[in-house]
């Protein structure tokens, strides 16, 4: 993959990390339940309601809507985001060199370490398992995320929390109840 296109989804996950630091619902515990979008193909259980928000990124390749989905209690925000990938960066660039710039992408975005990178599928979709490590002047912040390309959307499934959430048993719960909706 071109640093440009490595570019463009560098950007794409910069704007989805900040939907999970900045948005969310805040509030008190509530039940886990299923939530699904029909217009992003998938579900997974929540802690609560997310809010629900749309960008537009303008890129070289013209306008990419990145759709997010965000719930926070205390420290922590869950979040699930998509956006549909134009067919011109999927015709330049195998799965892997893009789900790799996706995760490069996520450490520069929040300007992290990277603790661990893992391959993983969801079916027969290619993905990523990525642990990243924010040093804060108010303390450590841990960033647990599932990267996924299926066909033309590239989904993001993360949990943004203080040192030692992303081996949270909420965190594992969150991520592994990620799914796609039958068609």
């Amino acid at each position: 993959m071109n640093m440009k296109r490595s570019g463009i989804v560098g950007v794409l996950l910069l704007v989805l990390v900040m939907g999970a630091l900045l948005a969310g619902c805040g509030g008190g515990e509530a039940a886990w339940t299923e939530f699904k979008s029909e217009e992003g193909g998938f579900s997974i259980l929540m802690p609560g309601t997310p809010t629900e928000e749309t960008q537009t990124q303008e890129t070289e390749l013209g306008g990419i809507d990145v759709h997010m989905f965000t719930y926070e209690e205390d420290d922590v925000a869950y979040m699930i985001g998509y956006n549909v990938l134009p067919a011109a960066i999927l015709e330049a660039s195998p799965a892997d060199p893009m789900l790799d710039g996706a995760c490069d992408g996520q450490v520069s975005s929040v300007n992290g370490t990277e603790v661990s990178r893992q391959e993983i599928t969801l079916g027969a979709y290619p993905g990523r398992d990525l642990e990243i490590r924010v040093d804060n002047t108010d303390g450590i912040t841990t960033l647990h995320s599932r990267i996924f390309l299926v066909e033309d959307k590239l989904y993001q499934v993360m949990v943004v929390g203080r040192d030692g959430q992303s081996a949270a048993a909420d965190t594992t719960k969150f991520l592994d109840s990620f799914k796609l909706l039958e068609e």
